[in-house]
């Protein structure tokens, strides 16, 4: 639709536009209408430009959809199907329907895969060097250097840090009204959900009972945002399905807040003057006043209910991964002991503010670490390799007159060269060093190694090094026992023949023509691709009969 083909999602025909027939495209990135005998789009917008959609009301004759950008332009669609006007609301409706969904995916940011990728090329150098020289050259595909070629990459990678709940995760939900029927929405991605999971564990739970079992996932949703999460003002059929997670939330709460008073160094006054967790129940039952204090308590409540349990978000995460990897032990559910519940001991407040400003890696420590040594056979280690242990028993007059005696035998020792080597064996063996000398002075070219231009020396290793990681791949493959191995060995063979042609024969060919190098400069990268080619070719050979 914009120069490049996609796949066309959906089609509706009779579709005016300024007075003229033609059709209504929607496809993966963008929206288009076509005028009737015609091969161009008169109207083309990215979904990303579009900032709303409006529809006709229900008293007006004609079915019309309204597209509003971001820069207030406009474009207004008449369906006028011959088949009637409800079915022109239908088209009119699912193409609304459509159109939400489509600008909702690609108003999202990059997925958690994308920034991944991202991440291991920006912190490995090497893997980002890979995917420069083969992915832009089409020597392999997109697909095939992420699940081939980076996958060992990625194993040897840390774990990427988890990311935190933003604290303003529910005042980032804009609501939108649907043209003019008055209808409010409330577009959810992905990492929202995930961040209301985080913050609010009952919630998670409550999705998981009552989706898709008891209601839809719109319908969670939409008494979600109805609850007393997103609301001051609940109804009774609201808290019919958030009413556990309520008191699931003062339980937490009662014990979050106790927990913090006995600590002493957060000994902060009681907020409240009585029934401090009572409030909601006597709101049920005598209605929030505007103005009242109660009404401000519960407020003050609610808002620091939320900051904490956002901050418990990441602990409660890591938690559950310690909680997974037990299960994993434990498959059969069997219990390993009575789980006791935690009891603080709360340390003296000198002793806490003494936690929170010292740190022990910063601290010097004069402590030298010893290696231990672990002796089996300790005999052995204190008498040592000698054989003759008589040795240490000398007496300090043996050893003067051993060491006299070596003294008078280094003085009267007398060398005699003429049976050390022979003369013409030697005299050949300078004259061949000195012919070999003479012949490496006079070659001519630039040698390879450190000899090497900077910027060709640095490009030859990083051709080296891709060439290297491909045959890895392709030797890996052998011996091809499984279809899977088979079929990635003809995609490894192929690939090295695109890289040989596209990379390593224009290198040699620069090297020698620009940097006046030996022509044999790529010589033994090159046998070793012939010998992979061979390996390929004899099991095929094989393979055939």
């Amino acid at each position: 639709m914009s120069g490049e083909r996609e796949d066309i999602l959906l089609q509706v025909n009779h579709v005016r536009y300024k007075k003229n027939n033609g059709q209504l495209y929607l496809s993966q990135t963008r929206v288009g209408w076509m005028m009737d005998e015609s091969d161009t789009f008169t109207v083309s917008v990215p979904y990303n430009d579009i900032r709303t959609q409006k529809i006709s009301p229900e008293g007006k004759p004609k079915v019309q959809l309204q597209i509003v950008l971001h820069d207030i332009s406009n474009f207004t669609f008449h369906f006028c199907t011959p088949e009637g006007r409800d079915k022109q609301i239908a088209e009119r409706n699912q193409v609304k329907e459509r159109l939400s969904q489509l600008m909702t995916q690609n108003r999202r940011q990059p997925p958690d895969e994308l920034m991944e990728k991202k991440r291991m090329l920006d912190e490995n150098e090497q893997l980002h060097h890979l995917y420069r020289a083969l992915v832009p050259t089409s020597i392999i595909s997109v697909d095939e250097f992420w699940k081939e070629i980076a996958g060992q990459y990625k194993q040897n990678m840390g774990p990427q840090q988890e990311l935190g709940v933003s604290g303003a995760f529910l005042a980032d939900i804009k609501p939108q009204t649907d043209g003019n029927n008055g209808k409010v929405q409330y577009n959810l991605t992905p990492e929202i959900m995930s961040a209301i999971f985080k913050t609010y564990p009952a919630v998670k739970k409550k999705h998981a009972e009552y989706v898709p079992h008891r209601m839809t996932e719109p319908e969670f949703w939409t008494l979600f945002f109805q609850s007393h999460y997103y609301s001051v003002h609940t109804t009774s059929s609201m808290e019919n399905v958030f009413s556990e997670c309520s008191k699931h939330d003062d339980k937490e709460w009662n014990r979050d807040v106790s927990s913090t008073q006995n600590d002493p160094l957060y000994a902060l006054n009681d907020i409240y003057e009585e029934k401090p967790m009572s409030i909601e129940s006597d709101l049920r039952t005598s209605g929030v006043k505007a103005g009242s204090n109660v009404f401000h308590a519960l407020m003050i409540k609610r808002f620091n209910q939320h900051s904490l349990n956002i901050i418990k978000a990441q602990t409660n995460s890591e938690k559950e991964r310690i909680l997974d990897e037990l299960a994993a032990k434990n498959p059969n559910g069997i219990p390993n002991g009575e789980a006791k519940q935690d009891i603080q001991v709360h340390k003296s407040k000198k002793a806490r503010l003494e936690e929170k400003i010292v740190y022990e890696d910063l601290e010097n420590s004069n402590k030298v670490e010893t290696s231990s040594l672990t002796i089996h056979q300790r005999d052995r280690y204190l008498t040592g390799p000698t054989e003759y242990s008589a040795i240490h028993n000398l007496q300090p007059r043996q050893v003067t007159v051993l060491h006299e005696q070596l003294t008078d035998n280094i003085n009267s020792w007398c060398p005699n060269l003429h049976i050390s080597q022979d003369p013409e064996a030697a005299y050949r063996s300078l004259q061949h060093f000195s012919e070999m000398c003479r012949k490496g002075r006079s070659s001519v070219g630039v040698n390879t190694g450190d000899q090497l231009p900077g910027n060709l020396h640095k490009e030859l290793g990083q051709v080296y090094s891709s060439a290297g990681e491909l045959l890895r791949h392709f030797w890996s493959c052998f011996p091809p026992r499984t279809p899977q191995l088979q079929e990635k060995l003809h995609k490894m063979h192929e690939t090295l023949c695109r890289y040989h042609n596209v990379t390593i024969r224009p290198f040699q060919e620069m090297a020698v023509n620009d940097y006046n190098c030996k022509s044999d400069i790529l010589d033994h990268l090159t046998e070793m691709f012939q010998i992979a080619s061979t390996k390929f070719e004899n099991w095929k050979a094989r393979n055939s009969r």
